[in-house]
């Protein structure tokens, strides 16, 4: 691919899931918290509506849409209904339990905690946001009590001690499932809370563009002689979109430069076409 894309000015690095990706510090007006969002209809797939920006209407480009990754938006709301689903679990657990007594029958659900559905995603879930992994350590002990009490119920039913069985099970729902749905509700708040995504303005063509993108780590030269063209075919990306490969100086770590006018080439109109018209037509 042939670019015109000048590597003598710093680039804006930024993240969209694991990849770091770069754009001309030339071509980036200006980065901030994402606005308030007007969705538009009728809107291609990866444009997530307008905003306004200081009595300037733009476009805002789901960059994540754009490159063919799910949006940050669609991952937000699949770990919250996945969150959900996992409350349901632990609530029917029980149920199940107190069933499987009144039934006279053996109890086959997992007495290892670490061996649910929850178990599994928590023992392999991580993020940087510190207060979603501060609440999610609260689990454990509330967790591992759910489970462990399926043992201790079945040797009570072994002895014939019905009651105390029950009692137990009521004893888990208002104390260690009623302290998992309290932790529950609160992660779930807390991913909604704190989900950021970053605004950069871009200009083409004397218009200005947003695109939102997962976080930008910095503005800096890319290591000299290391900016070159990207081979055909590379990598999940679509490669009409990247224009170069760079290395980051302080890491050696390779970065996707965009072609900022590929990437805008079905949208770099709307600012002063169809979407501006639905706006205010």
């Amino acid at each position: 691919m042939t670019s015109d894309i000048a590597t003598d000015f710093p680039w804006v690095i930024f993240r969209l899931k694991e990849q770091r990706l770069a754009l001309s510090s030339v071509d980036v007006q200006e980065m901030l918290a994402l606005p308030k969002v007007t969705a538009v209809p009728n809107a291609p797939d990866h444009v997530r509506g307008m905003i306004n920006l200081r009595g300037s209407v733009m476009p805002l480009l789901d960059l994540r849409r754009r490159l063919g990754f799910p949006s940050s938006l669609e991952e937000m709301e699949e770990l919250v209904e996945l969150l959900v689903q996992r409350e349901e679990d632990h609530k029917n657990y029980l149920s199940e339990l107190e069933s499987s007594v009144r039934d006279r029958r053996k109890f086959t659900l997992t007495t290892d905690h670490a061996k649910c559905a929850f178990g599994q995603w928590y023992q392999s879930f991580n993020s940087d946001n510190l207060e979603l992994m501060g609440i999610l350590l609260q689990f454990d002990r509330p967790h591992q009590r759910i489970h462990q009490i399926a043992n201790e119920v079945d040797l009570l039913s072994s002895q014939g001690q019905f009651d105390q069985a029950y009692a137990l099970i009521q004893q888990t729902r208002d104390g260690a499932l009623d302290r998992m749905v309290q932790l529950f509700s609160e992660v779930r708040s807390a991913i909604r809370r704190t989900h950021r995504e970053i605004a950069m303005v871009v200009e083409r063509n004397g218009e200005n563009v947003a695109l939102a993108v997962d976080q930008v780590e910095a503005v800096e030269m890319l290591s000299p002689g290391t900016v070159e063209q990207v081979p055909s075919g590379f990598g999940a990306i679509d490669d009409r979109l990247i224009a170069m490969v760079g290395r980051r100086e302080e890491d050696d770590e390779m970065v996707l430069i965009l072609d900022i006018a590929a990437l805008l080439e079905e949208g770099a109109n709307l600012a002063q076409g169809g979407l501006l018209d639905s706006q205010t037509g």
